[in-house]
């Protein structure tokens, strides 16, 4: 069976050894989640939850095994496809030209160093007396 948008009707009547079969060749292709086919997956409701349970049995075969880190990762990554909200088409609006109104330029006021300022003479400590202990 191909995988593809039109296949993925099918798939709510393939039995689970069948669906998984077809997922893993789907999770080996590493398609990006906005691809026509997981889109066809996120439009059934009832097929999300049983690509969820196969895609956490391949996770459970993959371990141990030597490809077990760049099957999770792919894994990971269609689980993440199975996450993505469904596209929104949203109706064109009519594009609007307005005249840019220039903004103004902010205004910077500079300090100027006050030539008067009188420094204080630094005031000595005050002395400290000392007791020996008796």
């Amino acid at each position: 069976m191909a995988i593809g948008p039109s296949a993925v009707e099918r798939w709510l009547d393939l039995s689970t050894e069948e669906l998984r079969a077809q997922v893993k060749q789907l999770v080996s292709a590493r398609l990006p989640g906005d691809h026509a086919v997981w889109q066809a997956i996120r439009r059934h409701p009832a097929l999300v939850p049983r690509i969820r349970g196969v895609l956490s049995g391949l996770a459970a075969t993959a371990a141990g095994s030597k490809d077990e880190a760049m099957q999770k990762v792919w894994i990971s990554n269609a689980r993440a496809a199975l996450d993505l909200p469904a596209p929104v088409k949203a109706a064109r609006k009519p594009v609007v030209k307005e005249d840019p109104v220039p903004e103004p330029e902010p205004v910077i006021e500079l300090k100027q160093p006050e030539a008067q300022q009188q420094k204080q003479p630094h005031k000595p400590a005050p002395t400290m007396l000392f007791q020996e202990p008796s």
